[in-house]
């Protein structure tokens, strides 16, 4: 529960900006602290990140704001209405929670924890708090995406009955993420965007890899929707250099199909014909996320695009795509 201290701490001072808070300074974390300089809504008064290093490097960004080592002290200690967390996923839950605890908002980046049953603790602590959490699955902001989701949804394919993705990177990945299974790192981005088409969760799963050694490797997997629909999902960080084939999304229905290649745009077969619907280029999902985020903190009367418990979905069908890399075979989906 809330005590009158944190209460007056986390009150939203009229016309004020909204004072936030910032967990990670590192590569992702520097991409958010660039697109919250200068809002004249938001001000940042806290970063933390446990490299002095990356402490260094945003100094000349938010000079009014307290720099530290420590996340939790920070949440203790500022005063604040807002955290986005952007550290690695294995210490997400234990920030998030102290974030709660203290009635701030919080931007959780993806994946929200290591695990289902881990991020499942955040369930009750969000409950408590007069705070609420926002999963950090970009995309969802993604105009193109967006796009690609409303079509599906009027029926122009028909009912979605197979989702095929690809998600390829440089092998510099399997470098700088030794720890973090492409699973976790990337292909939860399109867990989430089958979810989220789909509008189901899921059944069963079944994950292969080759390749390597380590991560730089290919990542495939099979999983079927509640709904039946069949989602075949790929990610490779096998391509040396910087130049990767582009992210590539396609939803199959009974009566067409609708494909968004990343860059390029949208096309849809639907109904006969062929419509095409060029991408988006001054789009900024991270951008769009952030405006959401913060609309939120202000007006608490609408619930977020994405609650905890779907993020909690998509993570359940990757710790069962994890089994089955373990076990070699088919794995169930936990309810």
């Amino acid at each position: 529960m809330s005590s009158p201290g944190n209460e007056a701490r986390n009150a939203i001072p009229s016309l004020a900006p909204i004072r936030v808070l910032l967990a990670g300074a590192g590569l992702f974390g520097r991409e958010h602290l660039a697109r919250l300089v200068g809002r004249s809504e938001a001000s940042v008064v806290g970063v933390a990140d446990a490299s002095r290093d990356a402490l260094e490097r945003v100094r000349s960004h938010v000079r009014f704001a307290t720099l530290g080592v420590d996340p939790l002290r920070m949440i203790d200690e500022a005063a604040a209405d807002a955290i986005i967390v952007a550290t690695p996923a294995d210490s997400h839950v234990e920030i998030c929670a102290r974030a709660l605890a203290a009635n701030l908002c919080v931007l959780l980046e993806k994946p929200v924890a290591p695990s289902a049953n881990e991020a499942s603790r955040l369930l009750a602590a969000a409950q408590s708090s007069r705070g609420f959490v926002l999963p950090g699955h970009v995309l969802r902001f993604s105009r193109d995406h967006r796009r690609l989701v409303d079509i599906v949804r009027s029926g122009r394919i028909g009912e979605v009955i197979y989702i095929n993705s690809r998600r390829y990177r440089d092998d510099s990945h399997a470098v700088r993420y030794p720890d973090t299974d492409p699973i976790l790192m990337t292909l939860i981005h399109d867990v989430d965007l089958a979810q989220w088409i789909t509008g189901s969760s899921f059944r069963s799963v079944h994950a292969r890899r080759s390749g390597g050694p380590g991560f730089r490797s290919m990542t495939a997997i099979s999983a079927t929707a509640a709904t039946g629909a069949t989602c075949e999902l790929r990610t490779a960080w096998t391509f040396p250099g910087v130049d990767a084939p582009p992210d590539r999304l396609e939803a199959v229905g009974s009566h067409g199909s609708v494909e968004l290649v990343a860059g390029r745009g949208v096309r849809v077969y639907g109904g006969g014909q062929r419509a095409d619907y060029s991408a988006d280029e001054a789009d900024d999902p991270l951008r769009n996320e952030q405006d959401h985020f913060l609309a939120r903190v202000i007006d608490r009367s609408h619930s977020p695009l994405l609650s905890l418990p779907e993020a909690i979905e998509g993570l359940k069908l990757a710790d069962a795509a994890l089994q089955s890399l373990r076990e070699g075979r088919e794995a169930r989906v936990s309810a």
